[in-house]
């Protein structure tokens, strides 16, 4: 069960919403460079954007001993802030309109000191630079100034709170955020806004009600207003804006209504020949439908992905990033499915992308990343593993140059897009949360994806899953697993940005829990591998640990894995009892499976279906034999694993067969058929843990009373075959035939040592309870 893993490599959420992080003229962090403060809007403005639209996630990889050292990195650490000297500065928004008429310089931002410093956006601006005439201006003006000021102290602050979620500390949080949407809500209701400033207010505002709280409907009702005031005055770039930030608030309420909204805001698009768009709107599209866990669904993803392939081909766009994305995209699709053709289609869609991965795939590491380990992850499908030990390795030297490429410096990705002459209606520096301009002027759409450290984190799980498969008593799986489920721990412990939002740090600091969750899951499975019971049981328990701290329902395969591992802890460890008490647990329940499966059903129904061959072993016992019962539990597995698609199932199944006693009984040539085709099968799968059991097992059918140069060959073999494998308890069955084989031929003095080392392996495999 090495081979099964889901974790979520790219995410594409859909995002934040297209106000993220800054309203117009607050420029967001340099992408470039991550220490850098947040650059003040210009009139000409560069391209740095705000945390984008679309979410992705990946890896980095390294074959050391050790974890490699980041301090070169820069990693910023947040002081310890103390959240409640921010409370002096708060400022009722209805208190401005209650200031004297006649004192109109005590509403000048810059009288007020330190407190509030004036954003150069507001000076700089010429949509919004007040008239020095109109006190009413300078009074909406100022409440603007004071609303980004407590923003800006509420994500200044958060890193410290997501690490410390206290509640006086979420509630400063909080209040900076409330205060500065009260400034907000002033300026809309009380301000005199020129149009366009007006609607970017709108914007901005339900943004932040979007992004920080869940008062969807009063940021449903705001963008609702402000996309019929960018209609009756014709600002197409803000009305896309808030048209792709309203069906991600009607996600929250009804997906289906969103899904069904968007399919229009996409038609409207194509017709307009408003390209950019058309793409953000389908991704948007795609990553909804495949929320929805409905196999309809994840046909209309697929069919919305090949859409923005065909658009973005050489034939019409030529947006060659843009066709690379979504061939990715899709083929994460096909990875999640286990269908028979699935592997078949995660091929096609590689191939697609790869005829734009030399081009493009150098300027944008993050995604010649992404195919690598999507590549990994088909061979892990395929149980290719002369292919699979390739690809790895080819992941392995791309992630070491990548982590110190300056192109993967943050989170933010930019995928450049053809600009077409209808872009500079549609695409403008208040977009830049969707869609922004690159310095080459043309159109890019923005997606956040996995910082380095977090793709390092997956190569080297992958890296671990690999090399336990076959050789699970040596050292270089454990050590990747090791020194990935080090690094990645640390960085739930430091937050190494300046600032952010709170509820997307805390989404981020789980999503590393639930990776580390899987950490600990492998090193559960090397050290059972090992017969290392002690290991394996503090594995397990940190499992349900760090679950807890991240506050991470433990359900679907996850559930399964955890509760499996357990079982196999029990039974190694020789309380069989409880052991059977759990693999006969309603988790494992055979059911009828599901018409289109995705690949964590197939990992929980192959979790049940070992449960089962484990409880067929148990159920051997002399005080538990049932003869019958064991020809009808045969009986319910052999539809689901006599054609296993994973073949070490079968090899599994087949070893049962020739093992266990039936009514009626296998004649002799059935064994050796069943063995025979486990052992034609094992030599593809590169199995050492089931080589050396099926091992075992023809030496004690075929030569436990033969008296013959084969029947010692055969001891011999399954000794050798235990040893490599490491499993001790295995280990001690294979040098106890080899005595006994020995002790036939009269070769006493050797029996004695096989069977005196078969004695100290066995005390070790199952300590004294």
């Amino acid at each position: 069960m090495r081979q099964h893993i889901e974790i979520p490599i790219m995410s594409y959420q859909g995002g934040p919403a297209p106000g993220n992080g800054f309203w117009t003229g607050h420029d967001p962090p340099d992408t470039t460079n991550p220490q850098a403060p947040r650059p003040q809007y210009l009139p000409n403005p560069p391209t740095p954007y705000p945390t984008p639209m679309h979410h992705t996630q990946l890896p980095n990889v390294q074959h050391q001993q050790s974890a490699p050292e980041y301090a070169s990195r820069g990693y910023y650490t947040p002081p310890a802030i103390q959240p409640q000297a921010l409370q002096a500065q708060y400022i009722q928004p209805s208190q401005l309109f209650q200031q004297p008429t006649t004192q109109p310089a005590q509403l000048n931002p810059l009288s007020l000191g330190p407190k509030v410093a004036t954003p150069t956006t507001f000076k700089h601006s010429a949509r919004m630079t007040p008239s020095p005439s109109d006190t009413q201006s300078d009074r909406s003006m100022l409440l603007l100034s004071l609303a980004e000021e407590y923003f800006d102290a509420a994500h200044q602050l958060a890193p410290t709170v997501s690490l410390a979620m206290t509640a006086n500390n979420v509630e400063s949080y909080e209040r900076l955020i409330a205060t500065g949407l009260g400034c907000l809500e002033a300026a809309l209701k009380r301000g005199r806004l020129q149009p366009r400033q007006d609607a970017n207010v709108r914007l901005r505002y339900a943004s932040v009600l979007y992004e920080e709280t869940e008062n969807y409907m009063e940021a449903e009702v705001t963008l609702n207003r402000g996309i019929a005031l960018c209609e009756r005055n014709h600002y197409f770039d803000l009305k896309y804006s808030m048209q792709y930030l309203l069906a991600q608030i009607m996600s929250k309420k009804s997906p289906k209504a969103s899904m069904k909204v968007l399919d229009g805001y996409i038609t409207e698009a194509e017709a307009y020949k408003h390209f950019s768009w058309v793409y953000a709107l389908r991704f948007l599209r795609a990553s909804y439908a495949l929320e929805s866990g409905n196999p309809t669904d994840n046909h209309v993803a697929i069919h919305n992905l090949q859409k923005i392939s065909d658009l973005a081909s050489v034939s019409k766009q030529n947006d060659r990033a843009i066709h690379l994305t979504a061939s990715l995209m899709e083929a994460m699709v096909q990875l999640k499915s286990a269908g028979p053709d699935s592997v078949e289609h995660v091929q096609r869609a590689i191939a697609a992308a790869r005829m734009h991965q030399l081009d493009v795939g150098r300027s944008i590491p993050q995604l010649n990343a992404l195919s690598h380990i999507i590549d990994v992850m088909c061979s892990i499908r395929q149980r290719d593993f002369p292919q699979m030990y390739a690809k790895l390795k080819d992941l392995q030297g791309l992630m070491d140059s990548a982590t110190e490429d300056p192109a993967w410096s943050c989170d933010v990705i930019a995928i450049p897009i053809n600009r077409t002459p209808s872009s500079s209606q549609t695409v403008s520096h208040e977009t830049r949360s969707v869609l922004g301009i690159g310095p080459d002027g043309g159109d890019n759409l923005m997606m956040s994806f996995l910082q380095s450290r977090d793709v390092y984190a997956i190569s080297y799980l992958l890296a671990g899953v690999v090399l336990l498969h076959r050789h699970p008593n040596e050292d270089k799986g454990y050590k990747f697993l090791q020194n990935g489920l080090g690094f990645l721990e640390s960085d739930t412990k430091i937050c190494k940005v300046r600032s952010g939002i709170l509820p997307d740090l805390v989404s981020k600091q789980k999503w590393r829990g639930l990776v580390l969750c899987y950490f600990r899951l492998y090193l559960a499975f090397n050290a059972s591998a090992l017969s290392d019971w002690k290991n394996a049981k503090r594995s397990i328990d940190q499992v349900e640990a760090t679950a807890k701290r991240f506050e991470i329902t433990v359900d679907g395969a996850l559930k399964s894995l955890t509760k499996y591992l357990t079982g196999v802890y029990h039974q190694g460890s020789g309380d069989t009892e409880t052991a059977l008490r759990i693999f006969q647990d309603q988790t494992f329940e055979l059911l009828q499976p599901k018409s289109n499966p995705s690949s964590s059903d197939q990992v929980e129904r192959d979790l049940s279906l070992l449960a089962a061959i484990n409880s067929l072993w148990i159920l051997q016992e002399p005080n538990r034999k049932n003869v019958d019962h064991n020809t009808t539990l045969i009986a319910k597995l052999e539809p689901y694993c006599k054609r296993h698609p994973n073949k070490d199932i079968q090899i599994a199944f087949n070893i049962v067969l020739a093992s266990v006693v039936t009514n009626p009984p296998l004649q002799h040539f059935a064994v050796r058929a069943h063995l025979g085709l486990a052992m034609e099968m094992v030599k593809t799968t590169a199995n050492s843990q089931l080589t050396s059991i099926l091992l075992s097992i023809m030496c004690s059918r075929f030569f436990v009373t033969t008296i013959s140069d084969q029947a010692e060959k055969s001891a011999i073999a399954a000794a050798r075959g235990a040893l490599k494998n490491g499993n001790a308890l295995w280990r001690s069955v294979a040098d106890g035939l080899l005595a006994h084989n020995l002790e036939l031929q009269g070769k006493s003095a050797e029996a004695q040592g096989a069977l005196d080392r078969a004695l100290k392996l066995a005390r070790i495999a199952v300590p004294e309870r």
